[in-house]
Protein backbone atom coordinates (compact mmCIF):
# COMPACT_ATOMS: atom_id res chain seq x y z
CA UNK A 1 0.00 0.00 0.00
CA UNK A 2 1.22 3.40 -0.72
CA UNK A 3 0.59 6.72 1.09
CA UNK A 4 -1.38 9.38 -1.46
CA UNK A 5 -0.35 12.58 0.28
CA UNK A 6 -4.12 13.12 0.91
CA UNK A 7 -4.10 11.31 4.72
CA UNK A 8 -5.52 8.21 2.82
CA UNK A 9 -4.05 5.16 1.25
CA UNK A 10 -4.42 3.99 -2.43
CA UNK A 11 -6.89 0.94 -2.60
CA UNK A 12 -5.00 -2.10 -3.72
CA UNK A 13 -6.39 -5.14 -5.50
CA UNK A 14 -8.55 -7.62 -4.61
CA UNK A 15 -10.64 -10.35 -6.06
CA UNK A 16 -14.32 -9.62 -5.58
CA UNK A 17 -16.57 -6.55 -3.71
CA UNK A 18 -16.54 -8.83 -0.39
CA UNK A 19 -13.35 -8.52 0.13
CA UNK A 20 -13.20 -5.06 -0.65
CA UNK A 21 -16.90 -3.38 0.56
CA UNK A 22 -18.23 -3.50 4.09
CA UNK A 23 -21.64 -1.61 4.35
CA UNK A 24 -20.19 -0.19 8.10
CA UNK A 25 -16.82 1.08 6.96
CA UNK A 26 -17.08 4.97 6.76
CA UNK A 27 -17.25 6.77 3.28
CA UNK A 28 -15.56 10.21 3.03
CA UNK A 29 -15.65 12.71 0.29
CA UNK A 30 -12.26 14.42 -0.42
CA UNK A 31 -12.51 17.88 -1.73
CA UNK A 32 -9.49 19.96 -3.40
CA UNK A 33 -7.57 16.65 -4.25
CA UNK A 34 -4.13 17.71 -5.21
CA UNK A 35 -3.61 17.57 -8.79
CA UNK A 36 -0.66 15.70 -8.86
CA UNK A 37 -1.78 13.04 -6.74
CA UNK A 38 -4.87 12.93 -8.95
CA UNK A 39 -3.02 12.26 -12.23
CA UNK A 40 -0.96 9.66 -11.08
CA UNK A 41 -4.22 7.65 -9.61
CA UNK A 42 -5.51 8.14 -12.73
CA UNK A 43 -2.76 6.94 -15.17
CA UNK A 44 -2.27 3.78 -12.48
CA UNK A 45 -6.02 2.83 -13.39
CA UNK A 46 -7.17 4.28 -16.72
CA UNK A 47 -8.25 1.79 -19.31
CA UNK A 48 -7.76 1.25 -23.35
CA UNK A 49 -6.66 4.23 -25.32
CA UNK A 50 -8.22 7.06 -22.80
CA UNK A 51 -5.35 9.52 -22.09
CA UNK A 52 -5.66 11.61 -19.05
CA UNK A 53 -6.15 15.61 -19.54
CA UNK A 54 -5.98 17.95 -17.02
CA UNK A 55 -9.31 18.80 -14.59
CA UNK A 56 -9.48 22.01 -13.43
CA UNK A 57 -10.51 20.66 -9.68
CA UNK A 58 -10.67 16.74 -7.94
CA UNK A 59 -13.01 15.27 -5.45
CA UNK A 60 -11.38 12.22 -4.37
CA UNK A 61 -13.49 9.34 -2.70
CA UNK A 62 -11.88 7.20 0.33
CA UNK A 63 -13.37 4.20 1.85
CA UNK A 64 -11.70 2.97 5.38
CA UNK A 65 -8.95 5.25 4.46
CA UNK A 66 -8.03 3.63 1.10
CA UNK A 67 -8.41 6.42 -1.95
CA UNK A 68 -10.76 4.64 -4.06
CA UNK A 69 -11.82 6.88 -6.68
CA UNK A 70 -11.43 10.01 -8.48
CA UNK A 71 -13.69 12.96 -9.96
CA UNK A 72 -12.43 15.59 -12.35
CA UNK A 73 -14.45 18.84 -13.45
CA UNK A 74 -13.25 20.88 -15.54
CA UNK A 75 -15.68 24.50 -17.44
CA UNK A 76 -17.29 23.89 -20.27
CA UNK A 77 -16.32 25.70 -23.67
CA UNK A 78 -20.16 25.65 -24.30
CA UNK A 79 -22.73 23.55 -23.51
CA UNK A 80 -25.88 23.15 -21.84
CA UNK A 81 -24.63 22.33 -18.49
CA UNK A 82 -22.57 23.55 -15.33
CA UNK A 83 -19.48 21.33 -15.92
CA UNK A 84 -17.45 18.85 -17.67
CA UNK A 85 -16.71 15.15 -15.61
CA UNK A 86 -13.47 14.10 -17.17
CA UNK A 87 -12.49 12.14 -14.83
CA UNK A 88 -14.25 9.57 -12.70
CA UNK A 89 -11.52 6.95 -12.11
CA UNK A 90 -11.29 3.68 -9.70
CA UNK A 91 -9.36 0.65 -9.17
CA UNK A 92 -11.32 -1.92 -11.95
CA UNK A 93 -10.52 -4.82 -9.18
CA UNK A 94 -12.72 -2.95 -7.22
CA UNK A 95 -15.94 -4.71 -8.07
CA UNK A 96 -18.71 -2.01 -8.77
CA UNK A 97 -16.80 0.72 -7.61
CA UNK A 98 -17.44 3.25 -10.49
CA UNK A 99 -21.10 2.78 -9.63
CA UNK A 100 -20.57 3.76 -6.31
CA UNK A 101 -18.41 6.60 -7.30
CA UNK A 102 -21.12 7.98 -9.50
CA UNK A 103 -23.70 7.56 -6.69
CA UNK A 104 -21.18 10.25 -4.49
CA UNK A 105 -21.01 12.39 -7.84
CA UNK A 106 -24.97 13.35 -7.27
CA UNK A 107 -25.18 13.95 -3.59
CA UNK A 108 -25.30 17.34 -1.80
CA UNK A 109 -22.00 17.31 -0.19
CA UNK A 110 -20.44 17.18 -4.13
CA UNK A 111 -22.29 19.29 -5.35
CA UNK A 112 -21.52 21.92 -2.30
CA UNK A 113 -18.24 21.54 -3.11
CA UNK A 114 -18.33 22.38 -6.50
CA UNK A 115 -20.48 25.13 -5.74
CA UNK A 116 -17.54 26.34 -3.45
CA UNK A 117 -14.80 26.12 -5.73
CA UNK A 118 -16.68 27.79 -9.16
CA UNK A 119 -18.34 30.62 -7.16
CA UNK A 120 -21.78 29.50 -9.21
CA UNK A 121 -24.60 27.16 -8.49
CA UNK A 122 -23.75 23.75 -10.27
CA UNK A 123 -27.20 21.62 -10.98
CA UNK A 124 -25.55 19.38 -14.10
CA UNK A 125 -22.48 17.75 -14.96
CA UNK A 126 -21.59 16.16 -18.44
CA UNK A 127 -19.62 13.46 -19.38
CA UNK A 128 -18.51 12.58 -23.38
CA UNK A 129 -17.40 9.44 -23.27
CA UNK A 130 -16.75 6.42 -26.19
CA UNK A 131 -17.85 2.84 -26.76
CA UNK A 132 -18.05 0.55 -28.89
CA UNK A 133 -21.67 -0.13 -27.49
CA UNK A 134 -24.44 1.84 -27.89
CA UNK A 135 -24.78 3.00 -24.50
CA UNK A 136 -22.71 2.58 -21.46
CA UNK A 137 -24.00 0.74 -18.42
CA UNK A 138 -22.11 2.42 -15.63
CA UNK A 139 -24.01 6.02 -16.61
CA UNK A 140 -27.00 5.05 -17.74
CA UNK A 141 -27.87 4.01 -14.03
CA UNK A 142 -27.06 7.57 -13.23
CA UNK A 143 -27.34 9.78 -15.66
CA UNK A 144 -29.27 10.89 -19.35
CA UNK A 145 -28.56 10.15 -22.41
CA UNK A 146 -28.42 13.28 -24.34
CA UNK A 147 -26.10 12.36 -27.61
CA UNK A 148 -25.18 9.41 -29.44
CA UNK A 149 -22.79 9.52 -32.85
CA UNK A 150 -21.07 6.29 -34.53
CA UNK A 151 -18.18 7.45 -35.58
CA UNK A 152 -16.83 4.69 -37.39
CA UNK A 153 -16.69 1.78 -34.92
CA UNK A 154 -16.95 3.80 -31.82
CA UNK A 155 -20.00 5.73 -30.47
CA UNK A 156 -19.44 9.17 -28.88
CA UNK A 157 -22.31 9.55 -26.11
CA UNK A 158 -22.60 11.86 -23.77
CA UNK A 159 -24.34 11.55 -20.63
CA UNK A 160 -26.06 14.49 -17.91
CA UNK A 161 -26.05 13.66 -14.62
CA UNK A 162 -28.43 16.38 -11.78
CA UNK A 163 -26.07 16.59 -8.57
CA UNK A 164 -27.49 17.07 -5.04
CA UNK A 165 -30.39 14.60 -5.31
CA UNK A 166 -29.20 12.46 -2.30
CA UNK A 167 -26.57 13.08 0.62
CA UNK A 168 -23.75 10.80 1.37
CA UNK A 169 -25.30 8.81 3.57
CA UNK A 170 -28.43 7.95 1.24
CA UNK A 171 -25.89 7.28 -1.50
CA UNK A 172 -24.61 4.51 0.23
CA UNK A 173 -27.56 3.10 1.13
CA UNK A 174 -28.71 3.28 -2.01
CA UNK A 175 -25.02 1.19 -3.44
CA UNK A 176 -25.46 -0.80 -0.54
CA UNK A 177 -29.71 -1.97 -1.57
CA UNK A 178 -28.38 -2.37 -5.03
CA UNK A 179 -25.48 -4.38 -4.69
CA UNK A 180 -27.09 -6.97 -1.87
CA UNK A 181 -25.59 -5.58 1.21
Amino acid sequence: MKKSGFSVTVACYTTSIEDWFNSRNPLHILPDFPHKEANKFRKKYLKGFIKPEGCNYYIGLSYSNLLIGILGFANPDYGNYDLLLKADTTPPDLEYSTDLLLYILLTKEVKYYLKRKFNREINTVYSLAFSKHKDINRYRKHGQMTKREKDGNVYKIGYLFKTGKYTLREAKSLFVQKHGY
